[in-house]
């Protein structure tokens, strides 16, 4: 095969953002990264009280010997929406998902809850975390806390049929085998 017959897929697509709050700016961590790492912005008083608006009855915690700067206290099974500081405009028929940090998944037992930003959404990204380990997490202010990927997204039209039969007109050998019906 010689270059002329090569077919190559070098087209990029830019994710314009602009920071609201004081934050570092979402980057890869490396080149071929898939995912965006997004952070949680400084503590300022906005912020904190956006954070607590939210939230409600929000916990802060100083850790580590840090007597300046306190991190978020979240509790096993505690939920929280973070406000990210970033707006983004995504390219059309695209979206951005979010994903877990392995080592945040890991280290802090921290899941990523609803996170679809579609592309007309032009408010501030959110940050919806659950603690699902055993331990308290403690969230601090610049903390890589979980990554976007943006993701090509098919628009098909939703068409409704009037029974199940129309809607499978031959069965699979499957068919309505759920849970565990192809083997453990």
């Amino acid at each position: 095969m010689n270059d002329t017959d090569a077919i190559t897929y070098e087209h990029r697509y830019d994710l314009q953002f602009t920071k609201i709050r004081d934050v570092k700016s979402p980057h890869r961590g490396t080149e071929k990264s898939a995912g965006i790492d997004f952070f949680i912005p400084k503590f300022n008083e906005q912020f904190v009280g956006d954070l607590k608006n939210k939230n409600g009855n929000i916990q802060f915690e100083y850790i580590g010997g840090n007597t300046e700067i306190p991190a978020i206290t979240l509790f096993p099974q505690q939920r929280i929406l973070i406000p990210s500081g970033i707006h983004v405009k995504i390219p059309a028929d695209f979206a951005l998902i979010g994903h877990n940090k392995g080592g945040v998944a890991s280290k802090k037992g921290l899941d990523v809850l609803a996170n679809v930003v579609d592309e007309d959404y032009q408010g501030e990204v959110h940050i919806n975390l659950v603690n699902t380990g055993r331990d308290i997490a403690y969230l601090s202010q610049d903390d890589k806390i979980l990554q976007f990927v943006l993701i090509p997204v098919l628009y098909a039209q939703l068409h409704e049929v009037p029974n199940l039969q129309e809607l499978y007109p031959t069965q699979t050998e499957r068919g309505a085998g759920a849970f565990g019906s192809t083997g453990v």
